[in-house]
């Protein structure tokens, strides 16, 4: 027998499972990155820094921060004054900019979209001490998009969660944008449930773009995955849920050739942890015991169906802290989103008219006794008497003889 003998590398058992633990956990994230088509996800954000009067500044340092993570991108202006800031995550920024012999300019609030290429207009620094002052420049209103022919629209966190919709489906959000209508299909009925979240069930081959064919012509993606099914009839597989998207933008014509399919584009991009810890817990319902019953229904003393919809869950999203190691400690380099809901649906099943044979009836009297006024005048060819032709021997227009009736029933 062989006895070999060694030493561990990394000094004691604790350090050896400090270094294990990181590197596991980067594999697993690595693993569980979803794979996407080649899509412009991120943003471009350029400018051209002037002084007062209008003269190019050089060398300017342009300083990009996102508000939510703090993750920090700096760039310097060329000779011309001009910055260029690219593969931007969509969220709020904050941007300052200084140069020396001038005071530092700020804006805030910076909205970057999914695929946005924004240009910051009327950059003026003003001679003075780089300390001495920071001039702030409202955001928003102050961001206007780069010239492109590309005919789109986005939706921002606050006006997805504001929204109303009937379903859980963000997909629905379409119905919104415009140009889109939906496909009917000959029908008075729309073409999905919007109640019923499931598989091969959404606004997908439901809605037109633009007059376009609604099955097969449209691309519903979530961060950068196609979850439309060219198989059948071009109809989404997955649903997107409305709680866990930061933004929405719709492509409707002229966009760039990163994007593959089209001709029109769904795009989705799930929410991001940020440097604080932000959640919610929620509860959706829908039953029909609580909505009041229509002018038709109540006249044909009809009630609303039984039906109900549950939803419940909640996401949390922030820092990844780990208490035995300093790493992320300044909570700027790695961060986490999840979130879980569980449904219960029970929605109201198609309403088949069924009579259900009275005393009077299963001994062979159809002379409506013992019949609701009500049903008589609802069904009036069901529930009116035989026609006197062709009867059976012994029966009349209002009665059948028992020993006709097939004993299985």
């Amino acid at each position: 027998m062989v006895t070999t003998h060694g030493s561990a590398r990394f000094g004691t058992p604790a350090k050896l499972k400090l270094f294990i633990f990181p590197v596991v956990l980067l594999a697993l994230l690595a693993f569980m990155t979803p794979q996407g088509f080649a899509q412009q996800l991120t943003g471009t954000l350029s400018g051209t820094v002037y002084d007062r009067s209008g003269a190019i500044i050089p060398a300017a340092q342009v300083v990009l921060k996102n508000e939510a993570s703090g993750d920090v991108r700096t760039v310097t202006a060329d000779n011309s004054g001009r910055f260029v800031i690219t593969a931007i995550q969509p969220a709020n920024y904050s941007i300052n900019i200084s140069a020396n012999g001038f005071t530092t300019w700020q804006e805030n609030g910076i909205v970057m979209n999914q695929g946005d290429a924004r240009d910051i207009p009327n950059i003026k620094l003003q001679v003075g001490n780089v300390s001495s002052q920071i001039e702030v420049i409202a955001g928003g209103a102050a961001v206007v998009p780069t010239d492109t022919a590309e005919i789109s629209t986005s939706l921002n966190e606050k006006m997805i969660d504001n929204f109303p919709l009937q379903g859980r489906d963000a997909g629905e959000l379409m119905k919104i944008m415009p140009g889109m209508a939906l496909n009917s299909s000959g029908s008075q009925s729309g073409g999905f449930n919007d109640r019923v979240v499931g598989s091969n069930n959404g606004p997908v081959g439901a809605y037109s773009s633009n007059g376009t064919q609604p099955n097969g012509t449209m691309a519903y993606m979530l961060d950068g995955a196609n979850l439309v099914d060219p198989g059948n009839f071009g109809t989404q597989i997955a649903n997107i849920n409305q709680d866990m998207v930061g933004s929405v933008k719709m492509l409707m014509s002229n966009y760039g050739a990163e994007y593959a399919k089209g001709p029109s584009i769904f795009q989705a991009f799930s929410k991001s942890g940020g440097q604080q810890f932000h959640g919610e817990a929620y509860v959706y319902t829908h039953n029909a015991a609580l909505n009041s019953v229509d002018a038709y229904s109540k006249s044909q003393g009809l009630s609303n169906l039984a039906q109900s919809y549950y939803y419940m869950g909640g996401n949390l999203g922030g820092p990844v802290l780990l208490p035995w190691v300093k790493f992320n400690r300044n909570r700027n380099k790695l961060f986490f989103w999840a979130g879980y809901e569980y449904m219960k649906q029970q929605p109201a099943a198609t309403p088949i008219n069924y009579n259900v044979p009275n005393a009077a009836q299963l001994s062979g009297d159809f002379s409506n006794t013992g019949v609701s006024p009500d049903a008589i005048k609802a069904w009036p060819n069901f529930y009116g008497p035989l026609s006197s032709n062709n009867l059976a021997p012994g029966a009349t227009p209002t009665s059948l003889p028992v020993a006709d009736f097939d004993p299985n029933i």
